[in-house]
């Protein structure tokens, strides 16, 4: 053999080897789980090339991934997906592009949820995308005084009373089970997140815990659970990595009384009688002096504590840490800054 035929012969053979390769779609990766996801990927020799879909370009971007500016609540991007999946070969979608927390904007938030995954789902089923991993969050199950103490991934999601931004996430899965149902060959998968805590995220629990004053519903005590950030992020990588259909709940092992989170964190709890922090909080959240709205008065009431044994067995996700690890580990920053102040001070003051 020639060499020139053996430069064309190893050229055919590299780009045979890079069709066999992985090539995964991500949504929200301006935000931390669709980063850390594509650094997860970009390291690991499974996957051949990655697109970063969000309105904002990531900060880092590695050699094997590409960004795509598009708006999930236009018109068009139906269209520029399909178009674009087919064009880079797209065998899996992870769709991360979810809100934290409601908005006061909440026509964009509608859009964004709602509208937004059919956008994405529609243009999946016309580029033949193999599977789909998605966001949920265990706040669709919604916090009910009739919850059970632990809630399984076959019971219904009832959501609360009053609350669009957790109707609109349960919209999602009710997209996906559709999606699912018409494309039966395509692996679809939820991942229904507990409170996410670490520097990196903004969800209802890590707000209330930023405050050194926490109000709380007076003759209330539910119990809480959570899960690390990196933890939620091992999870996704596991998501993607193999076949696991249905939906997952995400949790930290252990529960904790909110009594206790708040003693642990060395917050100051302020008991509100509920028919007053309705009121109140419709009200602030109306001039939008605070990003915490009145339905979610009930996740500080009722049981909302999700079984998380089918990952374990089914996902193979166990948690690094549990629930008291993960709120030190959040609360960990906040220590040390407090310890290097009052070492300043000391040296100050000699």
């Amino acid at each position: 053999m020639t060499r020139a035929a053996a430069s064309a012969s190893g050229r055919k053979a590299s780009r045979g080897r890079s069709r066999r390769g992985r090539v995964v779609a991500v949504t929200g990766t301006s935000e931390f789980l669709g980063q850390g996801l594509l650094g997860l990927m970009e390291s690991d020799p499974s996957y051949d090339a990655l697109l970063a879909v969000d309105v904002r370009e990531p900060p880092r971007l590695g050699p094997k991934a590409q960004f795509r500016s598009i708006d999930l609540t236009s018109p068009e991007a139906g269209a520029d997906l399909a178009a674009l999946f087919r064009e880079g070969r797209v065998d899996t979608l992870a769709h991360l592009a979810f809100p934290s927390n409601p908005s006061h904007d909440a026509a964009y938030s509608h859009e964004l949820l709602v509208a937004g995954t059919m956008h994405l789902l529609n243009a999946a089923a016309a580029a033949g995308v193999r599977k789909v991993v998605m966001l949920g969050s265990t706040m669709s199950y919604g916090a009910r005084p009739d919850n059970p103490n632990f809630l399984t991934e076959d019971l219904p999601l009832r959501g609360t009373p009053g609350c669009d931004f957790v109707d609109d996430l349960i919209d999602t899965e009710r997209q996906l089970a559709q999606f699912a149902d018409k494309n039966p060959k395509a692996v679809t998968t939820v991942l229904r997140m507990g409170s996410m805590l670490g520097d990196e995220v903004d969800t209802f629990m890590a707000r209330l815990l930023r405050h050194s004053v926490v109000p709380v519903v007076m003759g209330h005590d539910p119990l809480v659970q959570f899960v690390h950030e990196d933890d939620a992020l091992s999870a996704l990588k596991l998501a993607v990595d193999g076949d696991h259909p249905g939906p997952f709940n995400i949790v930290a092992d252990g529960v904790l009384p909110m009594s206790t989170v708040l003693r642990l964190a060395g917050r100051l709890p302020l008991p509100i009688p509920h028919f007053l922090a309705e009121r109140m909080g419709g009200f602030l959240w109306t001039i939008q002096s605070t990003n915490i709205p009145p339905s979610f008065l009930d996740y500080l009431r009722f049981l909302w504590t999700a079984d998380g044994s089918r990952a374990r067995q089914s996902l193979g996700f166990w948690p690094r840490r549990d629930a008291c690890q993960t709120l030190r580990a959040f609360l960990e920053p906040e220590r040390q800054s407090r310890t290097f102040l009052a070492a300043g001070s000391v040296r100050s003051r000699r």
